[in-house]
């Protein structure tokens, strides 16, 4: 009976975590030369430990001189959506590998509404018959990327890279009873900034202009994912990705 209980209250948590943040899917391009044109677009998929966000990414990166390099993403998933612009500077290391830097300002939303009982981190439950949160957030941040591109005939790439960044939410919860009433004490406002550490590793294969890319990244918020802050809300700490990226 209490392993029964356990899974339940298991099963619950996952059905009713209220994700704010999950790691952006962002072609990491290793830009090498003034002209360098990098468009990349691909699915992606996010969890906590359920799956709970596929979003469609499109990444367009350039070398603009010698040194400096711009990029523009943009992704959406239904029921979030993120952008985010970075000018930056790159550095040929050799003839296969780079170091780039970038400093950005991102700017995404979440809005979702879910059926069920819902379960806060706190372990207490709740007998209302759905839920609700939506906001937005922002994010200065700071990223760099190293790299090796074009290896041999099959044009492999690999490349590591983290960002870290100041996340701003603004964010409400409600939980509603059966009655579609707003119940007080279950409401939420989570303003509380968070420092963002954002790894992640990207593999690429294929021809001179168009190659297959694949990615992994986690994220770290340090007051959600500490859970210290909130009762109500997570972040999602894993991204997996593929896609095409075309070459110019």
């Amino acid at each position: 009976m209490k392993k029964t209980s356990l899974i339940a209250a298991f099963v619950s948590l996952m059905v009713s975590a209220c994700s704010i943040y999950h790691p952006q899917a962002v072609d990491m391009p290793l830009i090498n030369h003034k002209g360098d044109v990098r468009v990349e677009a691909d699915m992606s998929m996010s969890a906590w430990l359920a799956p709970d966000a596929v979003n469609m990414n499109v990444t367009g990166s350039t070398g603009i001189t010698d040194w400096l390099a711009g990029q523009l993403h943009f992704n959406y998933g239904g029921d979030n959506a993120y952008m985010q612009v970075a000018p930056g500077a790159y550095l040929n290391l050799g003839e296969n590998s780079v170091l780039e830097g970038y400093a950005g300002f991102g700017y995404g939303g979440v809005w979702r509404n879910a059926d069920g009982t819902s379960s806060r981190k706190d372990g207490e439950s709740s007998s209302s018959s759905s839920y609700a949160y939506s906001g937005r957030y922002m994010l200065p941040f700071v990223q760099a990327n190293i790299g090796w591109h074009d290896v041999g005939a099959a044009h492999f790439g690999f490349a590591f890279g983290l960002k870290a960044g100041a996340y701003m939410p603004d964010f409400e919860y409600n939980e509603f009873n059966a009655n579609g009433e707003a119940i007080a004490h279950r409401y939420e406002h989570y303003t509380r900034g968070n420092l963002l550490l954002e790894p992640q590793v990207q593999l690429s294969l294929g021809g001179e202009h168009v190659r297959w890319v694949s990615r992994l990244g986690f994220a770290w918020l340090s007051d959600v994912s500490a859970g210290e802050g909130s009762t109500t809300f997570m972040n999602d700490w894993f991204t997996v990705g593929t896609g095409i990226q075309l070459s110019f």
